[in-house]
């Protein structure tokens, strides 16, 4: 483990060559004492997980979830993960203009939260991605950041929005322009794994492809399998389409952060999340592609303060789904694939 710890560290002493982001020359490296932050992180997280599993429990690392400082309860959400099993939430802020209110957070609650980079779902990632992209190579060189946090491409107005009349959230960000180049460039250097929102529609699946092909060492999670919001823009999705990317793009994962099975996105008047079938359970073709493909899979809340108090009945609902996996497929799905994407190294007992 320590080898491989180390191979980790050193991949973040790399020249990184962000594109349209640093110029020549940008280094990011990492010190003794950020090498011992990382460490005392890791088995702080790892006790935590021991203490679940010894309990005979499945421990659920959570892999996406968006922290808003003062607004986030947090004394709540510490609550909901002691009584269901949440070992670790990795918190991105957001509304921020830096990342470390979440390595705040994790100070003060250290075997629960993992500091992740912010989160761009909100304006100044739209309308600024160059310059976001800065801040976060920035961060990551401290060597105190494990993940970075959701990117959205293409988004639709979330559920909320819709409910408000807000469109600001409808927005694109061409994922195979100069910021996706950078980001994608920025997890190839660095090792570190990145999230982007990114709505299921044919005209845009090219472009991933062609990102996915060119980057192939970048660790990439797409957020919400099969949340499909206009059937009729993404018909080339289909479980035998993501088997064709899985076997391609080694680095590319998957969240199960979806909308309940009777969810119906009211602009489209579609049931969007299509990973269900008519008796609430996971449809038998894309149960087959985790079993096939188990470690490409991540368990994941969608969290953000407006949903805050549905938290414990979504999280209840991720278990139930991960639950219906073999029990090797469970432990992947619910924390180990996350500790090889947060720590590099695969999870030991």
């Amino acid at each position: 483990m320590r080898t491989s710890r180390r191979n980790l560290l050193s991949a973040l002493a790399v020249t990184a060559t962000v594109v349209a982001v640093l110029g020549p020359g940008a280094v990011l490296a990492q010190s003794a004492p950020a090498s011992a932050f990382r460490d005392t992180a890791i088995a702080g997280w790892k006790r935590r997980i021991h203490a679940i599993l010894d309990r005979n429990r499945l421990p659920i690392i959570d892999m996406q979830a968006t922290y808003i400082p003062g607004t986030t309860n947090v004394r709540l959400m510490v609550g909901f993960m002691d009584e269901l099993d949440i070992a670790q939430i990795a918190f991105a802020a957001a509304n921020v203009p830096t990342s470390a209110p979440s390595l705040d957070l994790y100070r003060v609650h250290p075997d629960y939260f993992i500091p992740a980079t912010n989160s761009g779902e909100y304006p100044r990632w739209w309308n600024n991605p160059q310059n976001f992209l800065t801040g976060v190579t920035a961060e990551l060189k401290t060597g105190q950041f494990f993940l970075m946090g959701e990117h959205e491409f293409r988004h639709y107005p979330s559920p909320e929005q819709v409910a408000a009349g807000q469109t600001l959230r409808d927005i694109t960000v061409p994922i195979d322009g100069s910021a996706g180049q950078a980001l994608f460039q920025l997890s190839t250097d660095t090792g570190v794994s990145f999230q982007i929102h990114y709505e299921i529609e044919d005209r845009l699946l090219p472009a991933l492809e062609a990102m996915l092909e060119r980057y192939p060492k970048a660790n990439v999670i797409w957020c919400h399998l099969a949340m499909i919001r206009y059937p009729d823009r993404g018909s080339r999705y289909t479980p035998t389409y993501i088997t064709s990317l899985i076997e391609r793009f080694p680095g590319l994962h998957f969240d199960l952060a979806v909308p309940p099975p009777g969810s119906v996105y009211t602009p489209s008047g579609a049931r969007d999340s299509t990973l269900y079938g008519g008796d609430g359970k996971m449809k038998p073709e894309w149960r087959a592609i985790i079993e096939a493909h188990p470690d490409r899979f991540l368990a994941a809340s969608d969290y953000r303060p407006p949903v805050e108090p549905q938290y414990k009945m979504n999280m209840q609902r991720q278990r139930r789904l991960v639950e219906e996996l073999s029990p090797t497929a469970q432990h992947l799905v619910a924390y180990r694939n996350a500790w090889r994407l947060i720590t590099g190294t695969q999870w030991s007992d």
